[in-house]
């Protein structure tokens, strides 16, 4: 028998992955929670948690819509899902930003659960619970698809063959290949299971991977395409003083300067060009005369910032 799992990627992240590590503490808390509740009442508690927090189609509820993403079958249902949320969620959180991550999680776990009773046969006729993180822990893996098809993922493999020839070891795989394989085998056995050839799903809901995964692909594109958009848009004019800058506007602009022995050293800013330098007559006629909009702005030597040029009308000469 071969089994592989994904152990780790090439990605660092840069900060805290705060709501991953919170997402994994409440479907952790929720589970310890339910077993104790379990044990306390001789299993009688199942039956509650099955009829309340999971998502039952037949009986639909936006309330269990939410909670079913945070319920688990089982110890292994839990550790297999908070594993992918750890490697997976981490990255894209990193990547996209927390409360984006955050919205996309919960949002795409809703589109998720609709997609799994859309490709249900029974659709909303179904009386089978359905719950589990992974609808929402696919559209991580649809994210991380989306940002960095092209990296690495890290497997470890154990193979054994009636427990006389055991091997273990690691293996990488570009991330676009391994999710893709992924994607791929869970979209058959939820058509197979949506024509009822699989009858329900083998106790997988795939369908929820489906619509989990679609919804992340969208997510991950509104986040590229917007990011995209701001880096389009031009930034507004900054005015700082650049002396390659200054002299190449004097020269563009010639000064008109008094026979006054004055040197130049004022710029003018008018919010969109800067030009100069200009002695302070040249500048004061220039006010006189209209031609300097009164809302420009002016710098000189040794200041240490921009000032209304209308300051330099009263200005000694």
């Amino acid at each position: 028998m071969f089994i592989a799992i994904p152990v780790g990627m090439n990605y660092r992240t840069e900060r805290m992955p705060v709501v991953t590590f919170t997402l994994i503490g409440i479907n952790t808390l929720v589970w310890v929670v339910s077993e104790i509740c379990s044990v306390a009442t001789d299993g009688a508690s199942q039956q509650w948690i099955f009829d309340h927090l999971w998502l039952v189609p037949a009986d639909f509820t936006w309330h269990a819509a939410l909670t079913s993403m945070f319920v688990h079958a089982g110890f292994f249902h839990l550790f297999g899902n908070m594993l992918f949320l750890f490697l997976f969620g981490s990255c894209v959180e990193d990547l996209v930003g927390r409360l984006r991550f955050a919205i996309s999680y919960l949002v795409c776990g809703l589109i998720a659960d609709f997609v799994y009773v859309a490709m249900s046969p029974m659709h909303f006729q179904s009386v089978v619970p359905m719950g589990g993180a992974s609808g929402a822990i696919s559209a991580c893996l649809g994210m991380y698809l989306l940002l960095r098809a092209g990296a690495e993922i890290e497997f470890k493999y154990f193979f054994w063959f009636f427990l006389v020839y055991v091997r273990t070891g690691n293996f990488e795989v570009p991330a676009w290949v391994a999710i893709t394989l992924w994607f791929g085998k869970d979209l058959l056995f939820a058509v197979l299971g949506m024509f009822d050839v699989l009858p329900g799903g083998g106790g997988v809901a795939f369908g929820a991977h489906v619509g989990g995964f679609a919804g992340g692909l969208a997510a991950a594109a509104i986040f590229q395409w917007m990011k995209h958009r701001g880096e389009a848009r031009p930034e507004p004019t900054k005015m700082v003083i650049e002396p390659a800058a200054a002299l190449a506007a004097a020269r563009r602009v010639p000064a008109p300067i008094r026979a006054t022995g004055e040197t130049p050293t004022i710029f003018l800013h008018d919010g969109q060009q800067q030009t100069g330098p200009f002695t302070l007559s040249a500048v004061q006629a220039m006010l006189e005369r209209g031609e300097i909009n009164t809302d420009a702005s002016y710098w000189s030597e040794g200041m240490s910032d921009w000032q209304s040029v209308t300051d330099l009308s009263s200005q000694p000469m």
